[in-house]
């Protein structure tokens, strides 16, 4: 049954739309707080009908009516993802919920394992919104301007899930989504330049990487009509170079949008440049040794969500993410605290003398170097092995079309081996090989050093 055919579902997304994506601008800090504790005390009453959190909190000692704030999240133990393993798939969803009624979405799996939740349509519904508010909040107007999103439309995403097996299912796209264009930005660059450029849209959001190769395609003449009064880049972090590429390529306002599969967004940059929480949908813990982090200091993220009857997400430790807090207030005036700084997934970073780590962060900041820097999209794959504290092992797939063209490769080697250099010290091997093919399966980032014995002292 189609679910907006349903009275009490619509009327639920009818106050969702009115009311909710303007709320957390409506309240204040003390409303919010109330806001969170109610919602907190509902997901923990949920959660506790579902058996994997109804045997974690069991044996922990700790039963609903002992949660009556959102400080008491303490109480709880905080989930890993072999918990989730353990339980997949029934339970971690309510009996009182058929699982045929759910979509089934699947975490990427970058870490070489990959995770299943499942989400209902009012999940769908208030996905869609809470970007809206995003993207509202810069003045895009969803059903006016014209909107081009690059997802990730794998089967096994939370795109696909959410838009084409959830949004497209239930709604006429012709009719709704008129005025969007959704491409997949797993397709080849230049096919996806090919429609953004037909289309002409307002507001162009994607993945960091797809965007930064339409702005070097642009750059050699490409997308004439690909011109973005705003872009949005979700997925991996944006550093200040590719930022400028483009702002400077497209004349673009550019801001980030961060969230994840298992909890939705988390934040996103508002008009002042500054990272707000979504405090009303989610509540992030920002952790070291198991305990909260001081603001501008990195701590391990782990993420509650305050909604949903689907899988719930309550102190999910394995996002894996390092971020840290900003303990500000930001002048545009909205309840709740900020980020000061994504730096990214701990499971894919380097480890080196002195317990200095190389996060994500720092290595997107290397390799996309080769786009901001040399202009070059030639590299089609990397996947990168540490083998040790002094040995880095980097394996490039080198695209044989654009091969003969400027730069060399010997050019990108010797721009990827100063930027590890610069950042971890010369004392490090930095092997680089172009190969003809590259394993795509698990992580593309691998270190073989033993972390149970390394003490870090300092994230580079």
């Amino acid at each position: 049954m189609n679910s907006f055919y349903n009275p009490m579902f619509l009327s639920k997304v009818l106050k969702i739309y009115m009311f909710d994506i303007n709320r957390l601008k409506n309240l204040n800090e003390e409303t919010l707080k109330k806001y969170q504790d109610k919602a907190f005390r509902n997901m923990v009453k949920y959660a506790y009908t579902v058996p994997l959190y109804h045997d974690k909190y069991k044996k922990a000692g700790v039963y609903p009516d002992d949660i009556t704030k959102i400080e008491d999240i303490k109480k709880l133990p905080i989930i890993s993802k072999n918990d989730f393993d353990n339980y997949t798939p029934d339970g971690i969803i309510s009996p009182k919920t058929k699982r045929d009624q759910l979509i089934k979405i699947t975490t990427s799996g970058t870490t070489g394992k990959s995770l299943s939740l499942y989400g209902d349509m009012y999940d769908v519904v208030t996905w869609l919104f809470w970007y809206i508010r995003v993207i509202k909040e810069h003045g895009v107007n969803w059903r006016k301007n014209k909107m081009a999103i690059i997802g990730d439309f794998a089967p096994h995403t939370i795109a696909s899930g959410y838009v084409k097996r959830g949004l497209f299912s239930q709604l006429s796209s012709n009719r709704f989504f008129s005025n969007m264009q959704w491409l997949n930005t797993n397709d080849k660059p230049k096919d996806v330049i090919k429609e953004v450029n037909r289309f002409n849209p307002e507001f162009l959001g994607g993945y960091v990487g797809m965007l930064s190769h339409l702005a070097l395609l642009k750059e050699k003449g490409y997308g004439d009509d690909v011109n973005p009064k705003w872009i949005a880049t979700i997925g991996s972090i944006l550093t200040p170079p590719l930022r400028k590429l483009l702002e400077d390529t497209f004349n673009a306002e550019v801001f980030e949008v961060y969230g994840a599969t298992e909890s939705g967004t988390i934040a996103f940059q508002c008009r002042y440049g500054n990272y707000h929480i979504m405090s009303d949908l989610v509540y992030p813990e920002f952790l070291k040794e198991g305990k909260p982090v001081e603001s501008k200091e990195q701590g391990k993220l782990v993420i509650t969500k305050l909604y949903g009857k689907g899988t719930p997400i309550i102190r999910y430790g394995a996002v894996n993410d390092i971020v840290a807090p900003l303990y500000e207030k930001c002048d545009c005036g909205m309840p709740g605290n900020l980020i000061y700084k994504i730096y990214g997934r701990d499971d894919l970073s380097l480890y080196f003398s002195g317990g200095r780590v190389l996060l994500p962060s720092s290595i997107g900041d290397i390799h996309g170097r080769l786009l901001y820097e040399l202009k070059t999209n030639k590299v089609k794959h990397t996947r990168i092995t540490q083998h040790s504290l002094t040995n880095i092992e980097i394996r490039l797939i080198i695209d044989k079309k654009l091969k003969e063209k400027k730069p060399s490769v010997e050019e990108i080697f010797s721009v990827l081996r100063k930027g590890y250099q610069e950042k971890v010290g010369a004392d490090v091997k930095i092997d680089i090989k172009e190969v003809e093919k590259v394993s795509k399966k698990g992580p593309r980032i691998v270190s073989k050093v033993d972390k149970s014995t390394f003490k870090i002292k300092q994230y580079i």
